[in-house]
């Protein structure tokens, strides 16, 4: 493994660095430009909103951010570089269990899903959410099924001595005159032929056996051996103790008796009543179907992006939503989801947005496009709007620490503010206070008010711009 270059700066020159240099050409340098999470003029490379990997071997971590993020001294690359990856991963985990409480990835109707035989999808990210969201609802419908498994009776045909008969019917009397070849002659014979008595040596019976082997255990089958694989690749890349957990109950239920007289699946039952409708079977099928998606929703898409690249940034706004939408809840109340999956496009930059609407009106807009008094589009991480319409407040999230970068940030508000027509547009900082300031318009001695939450700047008649430093608290 190559040594990894760790770069605290935000202005890099380009000059003297001919790895550097050769990042311009990578696409992933491009998909970051047009994100405008990275610029680059000339030789000269800042860095606006990021920090991950530029390559494998290329890691920037502003040096405040830094502070932040590790906090022992380390000085060298190698134990730096582990550092932050084990905070990028327990960091990405703990936005997709909290989304996940939220239901919010999972406001789909299963009936927009294709039902038939297909590809599982190509996204880490969605099938690591898929299991942590659904992971009791998987093994307890694998328990069912292991207690309970569906069946069928299968009739075959044998033939037995006279003495075991136990059945005679039209069909087995006349199998009896149809093979004369299995007579012998007795006094006891129960058919009379030329003034003799013959009896059958053995006679037709219809006996029925109970199998497992039913095209819908076949699925399941299928099915745990690919939810296997699919757990030992996730555990491989995120090192989640439940995934390997999840993936020993699995092994364990292959490896019971039920599945060991079961058949390869060569029909796929994507009508069978009992994958649609029997408990365990129906749970089963549904966590399949999501697995198999024919789309990934650009939720996912982005998150997929940032695990590739560990770019904190982009977790930062899920982040901030996390706890935004926490917030709200305690406020407001509960919220209903209006989560599409509905693919937008904005120049060249592709995304989806989201909306919450809470029970008393107010509606959370999620990267949501609006448009100035003069028709340029503004894409605010968060908009608020509440249920009288008339008051608007923006939150908008930075990966960066305010001090460093104050003058950027609270013009990016202005801009916000004026153009969009709101009451308040504020920045929502990495630090470490849970503390903010916010400038009113109306104010003589232009004395920053505190702010202590984002219930401040809804709940305060406040016409400004500030920005919030939000402590970043991965919690259990």
């Amino acid at each position: 493994m190559s040594e990894v270059k760790i770069i605290d700066n935000e202005i890099i020159s380009l000059k003297d660095d001919k790895q550097l240099s050769e990042v311009v050409n990578n696409h992933l340098f491009e998909y970051l430009n047009v994100e405008e999470k990275i610029s680059y003029n000339k030789d000269v490379l800042i860095v606006n909103n990021f920090c991950g990997y530029l390559t494998e071997s290329i890691l920037i971590i502003p040096r405040k951010i830094k502070n932040l993020l590790i906090k022992e001294e380390l000085n060298n690359s190698d134990d730096i570089k582990k550092s932050y990856d084990e905070f990028f991963s327990k960091f990405l985990n703990y936005i997709l269990r909290e989304i996940s409480k939220g239901d919010i990835i999972y406001t789909l109707s299963l009936a927009d899903f294709s039902v038939n035989e297909s590809e599982p999808i190509n996204s880490d990210i969605l099938k690591l959410s898929v299991l942590l969201n659904k992971r009791d609802q998987l093994l307890s419908s694998v328990q069912l099924i292991l207690s309970n498994p569906h069946r069928k009776l299968t009739e075959y045909e044998e033939y037995k001595p006279l003495s075991e008969v136990s059945n005679i019917d039209a069909n087995i009397l006349i199998n009896i005159t149809q093979n004369p070849q299995c007579y012998i002659e007795t006094d006891e014979g129960i058919l009379e032929i030329n003034n003799k008595k013959y009896s059958p040596t053995t006679v037709l019976q219809y006996s029925n056996e109970e199998s497992f082997d039913t095209l819908e255990n076949r699925f399941v089958k299928k099915f745990l051996k690919e939810l296997s694989a699919i757990l030992k690749d996730l555990y491989s890349k995120f090192l989640l103790k439940e995934l390997e957990d999840m993936n020993n109950e699995i092994e364990k239920a292959l490896n019971s008796y039920i599945f060991s007289e079961i058949g390869e699946l060569n029909i796929f039952p994507s009508y069978s009543q009992v994958l649609q409708k029997k408990s365990g079977y129906r749970e089963l099928f549904q966590i399949y179907r999501l697995l198999h998606l024919s789309f990934v929703p650009e939720f996912f898409k982005d998150l997929d992006m940032a695990f590739s690249l560990k770019d904190m940034a982009t977790l930062w706004e899920y982040y901030v939503l996390v706890e935004l939408l926490k917030e709200l809840k305690k406020e407001f109340g509960e919220y209903k989801v209006k989560l599409d999956f509905v693919e937008k496009n904005q120049g060249k930059t592709i995304y989806e947005e989201a909306k919450f609407k809470f029970e008393n009106g107010l509606i959370l807009n999620f990267q949501s496009t609006k448009y100035s008094y003069s028709g340029l589009p503004f894409r605010p991480d968060f908009l608020i709007e509440f249920k009288d319409k008339n008051k608007k407040v923006v939150f908008d999230a930075k990966f960066r620490i305010f001090e460093n970068n104050k003058k950027d940030i609270l013009q990016n508000m202005h801009y916000y503010k004026d153009g969009l027509k709101l009451n308040s547009a504020t920045a929502v900082c990495l630090g470490n206070k849970n503390k903010g300031k916010f400038w009113q318009i109306n104010e003589n001695d232009k004395k920053p008010e505190e702010l202590n939450s984002f219930i401040d700047c809804l709940e305060k008649a406040l016409n400004g711009i500030g920005y919030i430093d939000l402590k970043l608290e991965i919690r259990s």
